[in-house]
Parts: C-alpha cells; sequence; structure tokens
C-alpha cells in the first residue's frame, strides 16, 4: 500500500469525525511524508508503534461502541491510566540519561529536605507532648537595672507563694539541681563496686509525676518522691547500676553527702523531644531534710527551678495581671517600697513551649536551641525542594523538542489538550514517585550520619506517622504537580504542523524560562556557598581568637567529696612534684561554665553596688592561665590580712566606678574584702556576649577543680600519674578530668553542628544544580552537532567550539553569582550580629565563591563541550 493510502485510511480510522475536515487539510501533505519515512526507516517503527499503542484504545472503543450521533465516548479511565503509564515508563527508558539526571536531582533533592524537615519537626515538637503542655509555665525572674538578666532558676518559694496569692494556679512543681555533680557508687553482694559520676539528675517534688506525665515502670507514683532519701531512675541509669536485677528497694550511695538513697521507682524515657532531661530524681524532702532551712526561704537566690500549672479556666494574661500586687507583697520584707520592687524586678511566666527555641536566660537547664536555624533549615530545604524541581523543569522542556513529532501525530489524530496535558503530568508523577522511593533509601541510609552531625536522634519510622505520611503525599504531589505542570502546557501548546515537521522556535519563551531557572539554580547555591564560607571562618575565628588566657595543655580535675577537700594541699604538692606539671592551682570555676553572680558594694558607697560575676582561686591561678595583670599585685600564699584579697578584672573595676581601686575595700555577703589587682579582660565565657565584670576571691578552699599546666609531649604519662596520686592519697575518688581547650569548643557546638550540616547541604545544592546543566550542556551540544560539524569543516579549532557552547551558560552562571551576592550578604550579617565578636564580611569572600562556582560549572559543561568539538565532523554532519 502506498504512503498516502496508507494515510488516508489510518486518518479515517483513528480520527473522530469531527476532526477529519481539518487533519486533511493542512496536515495531509505532512502526514504522508511521515508515513513514508516510516517505510525508508525501519527503526522508526518502534517509535510509531509506541505512539499506535497510545491510540489503539481509542479506535477499539470507536468501532464497538459508536453512539448516536456519530461520535464515540472517550475512552475508559483504566484504558486511558494504562496507556498514559505504558508510554510514560517507555519514555523513561528511551531517554534514559535524562531520566536518569532528572531522578537523581528529585531524589537528593527529597532526601536532603526530608531530613530537614524532620529535624525541624523535632525542633518545634519540644515540649508538647506533655498533657497539660498549653497549661504549663515556667517562673523566670529579671533584674532590670544597667545589664538586665532574666534567670531560669528562682526563689525556692516563689511558686509556693504565688500559688498561694493567685487563685488561677492549680499546682506548683519545682527541681534543684544538686552542687557539685553527684557520684553515686552501688556493691552488688558479692560483686565488683560500681561507681559513676552522674550529671543529670535533680531534687524534685512529688508533683512532678503528675505535671510532668512521668511513666513508672516500677513502683508507685503516687509515693515514689514523697519520702526522705527517695531516688527514682530512669531505666538506662538503672541497668547501669543494677543490670537485669530489680532495682525497686535497692540502696545506692551519693558519695559526696555519704547519703543511702533507697530506689523507688524506675521511669521511662520520654517519646518526645523536651528540655528537662535527667536520669535521676531524688526526693525534694531528702534536701529539705539535709540542708540549712534559711536558704530555703530567701527570695534573692535563683537556685530552683519552679513550674506552675494553670486551671482550665485561668489564662496567662490573668495570671499576669496579678504579677505586680504579688510581687510587692513577697518581695517587702526586704524592707524596699511598692516602687523600688516594680522598677527593679520583673517575674515573667514562660510557657513550657517557648524554652526550647525561644529563651536563652541565666541559669538554664542545658543548652537550647535558637528558632533562627529553624528558619534557616526551613528556607534550606524549600530551597533545595525549589532546586530539584527546576532541574526537572528544565530537563523536561529541553527533552519536549525531541517528542515534537510524537505530540504532532497524537494532535493530528484528535487528542485533546487537556488529554496531552493529564498525560505528562502522569509522566511527570512517575519519575517523581520514583525519586521519592529513591529518596527513602537515600534517607535510610543517611540516617546515622545525620544524627551524628547534627546531634539528632531521628528515625527512619517517624516517616510513616499519620500526620508525615500526609506531608510526604502532599509533597510529592506538589512536587509533582509544580515540576510538571509547566512542560505539560508547554508541551500541549505545539503547533501540529511545526511539529510534525520538527520546527524548533531558538526565541520561543520557553528558552528564557529555562534560562530565568538556571539563574535561580545557581543563585541559590552561590548563596549557600557563600554561607558556608562565612560560617567555617566564624567558627574558625572562635577557635584561633586571643582569649586572653592560655588553655593549650591544661587540664581540670575534678575535686569531690569531703576526703579531697581535706587533702587538697597535700594532693596539689604531689602534683607539683611530676617535672612534667609545670604548676598547679584551684580554682571554683572552670571559664567555660557559668560563673554565679553577687552583689559586690564599694565601701561608704552603696549607690555604686553592681551585681558581678564571682570566682573562687588561689594564687596560682593567674600563673597557670596566664592572666595578665594590668595593676597591683598578685594574691599571696597564707596571705595574712584581716580582709580577703580580691582581683577584679577591667570591666569590674569599671562597674564599680572606682578611678584608683588597689587597696580599697568592698563588701559582699556580708564580709569585706581589699582590691589588691587588677587583670586584663579576659574571655572566661564564650564570645557571644562581651566580657561580663569579674570578682576573683582568693578561698582555695570553696575550689571544685585543680587546674594543671602540662609541657612537653608527656600528656598520657602525666594523666596516668595524677590518677594514680589521687588513688594514693584519696582512695575510693574518681578521677574526673577535662581538657580546658576542648571545654571552651563546645561553647560553639551548636553553630559548628549547623555549619557542618550546612556544609553538606550547600555540597549537594551545586551538585544538583550541575546535574541539570550537564543534562542541559548535553542537550545543547546534541541540538547544535550539525553546526559544529559545519565549523569545524570550515576551520573552527577545538578551543573556539567549547568556548561557543560554554559561553552562554556561564554567563548564566555569572549572572546568577551577581544576583545572589547582595542577599548572601545581608542574610549573613545578620547571622554575625548575634556575636559580640565577629569577623567582617571582606571581599575576597565574594571571589573565593564566584571563582568556585563557575570552576564547578566549567567542569560540569566541559565534559559535553569537549566531546561535541572532538566528534568528527562527518559524524557531525550525518546526525540529521
Amino acid at each position: 500500500m502506498t504512503p498516502p493510502r496508507l494515510a488516508d485510511r489510518l486518518l479515517r480510522f483513528f480520527c473522530a469525525p469531527h476532526r477529519l475536515e481539518e487533519v486533511q487539510g493542512d496536515l495531509h501533505e505532512e502526514f504522508i511524508w511521515q508515513v513514508g519515512r516510516i517505510g525508508e526507516r525501519r527503526a522508526r517503527w518502534r517509535y510509531w508503534w509506541d505512539v499506535l499503542g497510545f491510540i489503539k484504545p481509542f479506535a477499539i472503543n470507536r468501532k464497538s461502541t459508536i453512539g448516536r450521533f456519530g461520535e464515540y465516548p472517550n475512552p475508559t479511565t483504566t484504558a486511558m491510566l494504562s496507556n498514559y503509564l505504558t508510554i510514560a515508563w517507555r519514555n523513561v527508558l528511551r531517554y534514559k540519561l535524562n531520566s536518569t539526571l532528572t531522578i537523581t536531582g528529585l531524589a537528593l533533592g527529597l532526601a536532603c529536605s526530608l531530613l530537614m524537615i524532620l529535624h525541624v519537626r523535632e525542633e518545634l515538637s519540644y515540649d508538647k507532648g506533655f498533657s497539660k503542655a498549653d497549661r504549663i509555665f515556667r517562673i523566670t525572674s529579671e533584674n532590670i537595672d544597667k545589664k538586665s538578666r532574666q534567670w531560669a532558676a528562682t526563689s525556692p518559694i516563689l511558686g509556693v507563694e504565688m500559688q498561694k496569692a493567685i487563685p488561677g494556679i492549680q499546682s506548683v512543681a519545682r527541681f534543684h539541681r544538686p552542687y557539685p555533680d553527684r557520684v553515686f557508687s552501688y556493691v552488688p553482694s558479692g560483686g565488683t563496686p560500681k561507681q559513676f559520676e552522674e550529671k543529670s539528675g535533680y531534687y524534685a517534688d512529688s508533683t512532678v509525676v503528675d505535671v510532668f506525665d512521668l511513666s513508672f515502670v516500677t513502683g508507685d507514683p503516687r509515693t515514689a518522691l514523697k519520702q526522705i532519701d527517695a531516688i527514682v531512675l530512669s531505666e538506662a541509669m538503672a541497668t547501669k547500676y543494677f543490670g537485669n536485677e530489680n532495682p525497686l528497694g535497692k540502696q545506692i550511695q551519693d558519695d559526696l553527702d555519704k547519703r543511702l538513697l533507697t530506689v523507688t521507682g524506675v521511669i521511662k524515657p520520654y517519646s518526645f523531644p523536651t528540655h528537662l532531661q535527667f536520669d535521676y530524681l531524688i526526693s525534694m524532702s531528702t534536701y529539705y531534710n539535709s540542708t540549712d532551712k534559711s536558704g530555703l526561704v530567701r527570695r534573692d537566690w535563683a537556685g530552683f527551678y519552679n513550674y506552675v500549672v494553670l486551671n482550665n479556666s485561668a489564662s496567662r494574661a490573668d495570671v499576669e495581671a496579678r504579677m505586680p500586687d504579688f510581687m510587692v507583697k513577697f518581695y517587702e520584707v526586704t524592707g524596699e517600697t511598692r516602687k523600688e520592687i516594680l522598677t527593679t524586678r520583673r517575674t515573667p511566666i514562660q510557657p513550657i513551649t517557648d524554652i526550647h527555641l525561644h529563651s536563652k536566660l541565666e541559669k538554664e537547664m542545658g543548652p537550647n536551641s535558637d528558632i533562627t536555624y529553624v528558619y534557616v533549615f526551613s528556607i534550606a530545604a524549600l530551597f533545595i525542594l525549589l532546586l530539584a524541581s527546576v532541574n526537572f523543569i528544565n530537563m523536561a522542556t529541553a527533552q519536549a523538542f525531541n517528542r515534537m513529532k510524537e505530540v504532532g501525530v497524537r494532535k493530528a489524530l484528535g487528542a485533546r489538550k487537556d488529554q496531552l496535558i493529564k498525560q505528562f503530568l502522569g509522566e511527570s508523577f512517575i519519575l517523581t514517585l520514583v525519586a521519592a522511593l529513591v529518596a527513602f533509601l537515600l534517607f535510610r541510609l543517611a540516617i546515622p550520619f545525620y544524627n551524628e552531625l547534627a546531634a539528632k536522634s531521628l528515625r527512619f519510622g517517624q516517616l510513616f506517622t499519620a500526620s508525615n505520611a500526609l506531608l510526604l503525599v502532599l509533597l510529592i504531589g506538589l512536587i509533582s504537580l509544580i515540576a510538571g505542570f509547566y512542560p505539560a502546557l508547554f508541551i500541549s501548546n505545539f503547533d501540529p504542523v511545526n511539529a510534525l515537521k520538527g520546527k524548533k522556535s531558538q526565541f520561543s519563551s520557553v528558552t528564557l524560562v529555562r534560562k530565568g531557572l538556571i539563574v535561580f539554580q545557581f543563585s541559590v547555591s552561590v548563596f549557600m556557598i557563600f554561607s558556608t564560607i562565612v560560617v567555617y571562618r566564624q567558627m574558625k575565628f572562635f577557635q584561633t581568637k586571643d582569649l586572653g588566657f592560655d588553655q593549650d595543655q591544661v587540664v581540670a580535675v575534678k575535686l569531690y567529696g569531703r576526703d579531697m577537700w581535706d587533702k587538697a594541699n597535700t594532693i596539689q604538692q604531689e602534683f607539683q612534684k611530676n617535672s612534667a606539671i609545670t604548676n598547679v592551682a584551684r580554682i571554683s570555676t572552670l571559664p567555660g561554665d557559668r560563673f554565679g553572680t553577687d552583689m559586690l558594694t564599694p565601701l561608704g558607697k552603696s549607690e555604686d553596688a553592681s551585681q558581678l560575676r564571682f570566682m573562687w582561686a588561689d594564687e596560682n591561678t593567674l600563673s597557670v592561665l596566664q592572666i595578665g595583670l594590668k595593676a597591683g599585685r598578685n594574691f599571696v600564699r597564707n596571705a595574712n590580712t584581716a580582709h580577703f584579697p580580691i582581683i577584679l578584672n577591667e570591666a569590674a573595676a569599671k562597674a564599680l566606678k572606682l578611678d584608683s581601686p588597689i587597696g580599697k575595700k568592698a563588701v559582699s555577703l556580708g564580709d569585706t574584702g581589699e582590691i589588691v589587682g587588677i587583670v586584663n579582660d579576659f574571655h572566661f565565657a564564650s564570645l557571644h556576649t562581651t566580657v561580663d565584670p569579674l570578682v576573683i576571691v582568693q578561698h582555695p578552699g570553696q575550689a571544685n577543680y585543680f587546674l594543671l599546666k602540662i609541657k612537653g609531649h608527656k600528656l598520657d604519662e602525666t594523666l596516668q600519674f595524677a590518677q594514680a596520686t589521687l588513688a594514693r592519697l584519696s582512695p575510693g575518688s574518681l578521677f574526673i578530668y577535662t581538657f580546658l581547650d576542648e571545654k571552651m569548643a563546645r561553647l560553639y557546638d551548636s553553630e559548628k553542628r549547623v555549619g557542618n550540616v550546612l556544609n553538606v547541604f550547600a555540597i549537594f545544592a551545586m551538585f544538583i544544580s550541575c546535574l541539570g546543566l550537564f543534562g542541559l550542556s548535553a542537550y545543547a551540544a546534541q541540538v547544535r552537532t550539525k553546526e559544529v560539524g559545519i565549523r569545524k569543516v570550515l576551520g573552527a579549532t577545538v578551543a573556539g567550539i567549547i568556548v561557543l557552547l560554554s559561553s552562554d551558560f556561564l554567563r548564566l552562571v555569572l549572572i546568577a553569582t551577581i544576583l545572589a551576592f547582595p542577599l548572601a550578604w545581608w542574610a549573613t550579617s545578620r547571622w554575625l550580629q548575634d556575636f559580640a565578636y565577629s569577623i567582617p564580611i571582606e571581599w575576597w569572600m565574594f571571589a573565593l565563591t564566584g571563582l568556585l562556582t563557575i570552576a564547578v560549572a566549567v567542569l560540569t559543561i566541559s565534559f559535553q563541550s569537549i566531546r561535541a568539538a572532538l566528534m568528527n565532523p562527518v559524524r557531525s554532519l550525518r546526525s540529521e
């Protein structure tokens, strides 16, 4: 059968009657030519068979179910869906490079975004699992003075008195942290004694069981924290001490207070994240029974964490409205007037769900996160999803030109625009679904590494909770819609005549859109690379900045228990006998820890009293830490003076308004001291804040640490010597030490973790962008194959052709770089404002970012450009 007759029969057989006249007009000649080519090239039959495979069910329906007016109804939904899926899958296999790049980009984008989304959801879910979460508030206190400070810990009796005075408060629950950290021991019958340092525990009211939903594995929740000398353990701590034995009723010893504690319960860990982290709880009655009662009624001691539960009918506003009158009544015993009380103090109540992301108060229970990083991770997740979707759009629109004839034939045979859109959206959904399955696998493999990198505890099973499953379905649907709608609309708008002729407009709107999307992709990548460089430099600055004291080769050994304190002088002398230890000091608080505050009043100048940080030390402390003395003298061993010696830092001297402070007297806690020296300011806290005023008091008896300055490379041997010395002089004591430089580095763990995570995702963002660039450069090289052949025949060099093929893409990358710089500068500048000491943003950071981006883009493009430039021109000219 000749091609014209074959074409005529195909048209009559497949087309709807109302389309025959239109098709037989402008398209008939072009269709005859296309069908004729099928007979000339056997390979073309497979392509057209794919097309006819899609149309066949339509023809069957037409022949067997002709309507009463001569028109056939639409094919069944099942048949249409089956054909959509079949053709979609065949196209995935047919265009392997395009499909691989698209699926890889989507899978990486989805996997990265899933990690970030779960990270953000966990951050936002802190403390929301408590049954009374919407009614639990923490009482805080704020000093309103020259340097306002807000405290997480408050007076021991504050919550109790508030409950008496304010009707809306239903119950109160309090925690108090033991000081110093506890050492517990347990000696099993006939077994080896077990002794551990425990840093995570509190004295607690019995009401915490109900307020904070403690779930008991064993023990009676009603009585577990009511009796004296009772302790409740976490499951992990119970296993550590007692193994598989039933711990209920067993006794462990508090080695510091030489007190036996009876285990009255074991509790499960919380199934949700919370700022309340503890391994044990000791009954509050134990603390009240063993401490000085006068301290327990002090209104100015920030020693307890007070939580209140409001009635169902009460609101936060109701409680806060009654606070001024309550504060006046609470503090009037100090002799202050109403005006003095209300102008110097505030007592805000803080929702428990705000603590983790919105609270960085003095004396927090532990380090909290920051809502800023939630925003950062949310935006990063959105950007990476957009990058992957942009990849899809670019690859789909580029690949669309290879399917012009297919679309032309479909339109010629009666396919409507909405049917084409549905088909290509179906292909988008299939690619997205395959990418999602790959993303789940990548997510499963990446979780352990991500948890270690970000210090999280994400689990693969979290993906399949009801809310997360719904989120995933919506996410996959949204991505397939966003990524597939524009390509589907673009393809469905092909003019059938031009499509069948294979004409491609070089100046179509899709070209501008594709270029715009490339610019967007690389703008995001540039933004993330620049941010990564700034974060890295800030972290490096923390490590290298001169803190004003020497932290290298300084080891802090903890003093534990009465026996070690009593023998501290002897132990210190024995340590100094080792030639590798250049000096030994005693100190109450290590740099990097939270220094307590108290009032210091210059004698006779009560108006200049200030609340300052305090540290107790001996005469060797300045020498070990190499803190510079600006004026006066150092402490003297066994100084014979009626007043305890004081050394101030420069900030403290300024706060006290003392022009010539040496020799001046000052009062603190009822005792009078003499200022004997002034030291240079040094950063004993993190660089997030400026140097606070500090008072150093000579009082080795208050020390909690030995500071050992070790020389040479005999660190391990020296530590072994120190441990042996301690075991000999104070048997049964734990040898617990820390390196001072490592302790200071931990102050920036949060920023370091965020920086590391952003580094990884910046690399993936660049990689995803380069996947798209690689695919588009491959397509561009393919489209211009004949042009390259002609240029080579006319004498063009390989280098010239590489520049020709690469220049368009590099211009887009350069534009993206320039557009991203202002936003990157603004965002990183805002982040750096959170630090009292930060790096300047310098020109070389922009230059390095630009060079890295362009270098990666050149490497990505060059492979296809070089390949096209080296192709034999004879093959190039035959390619079309």
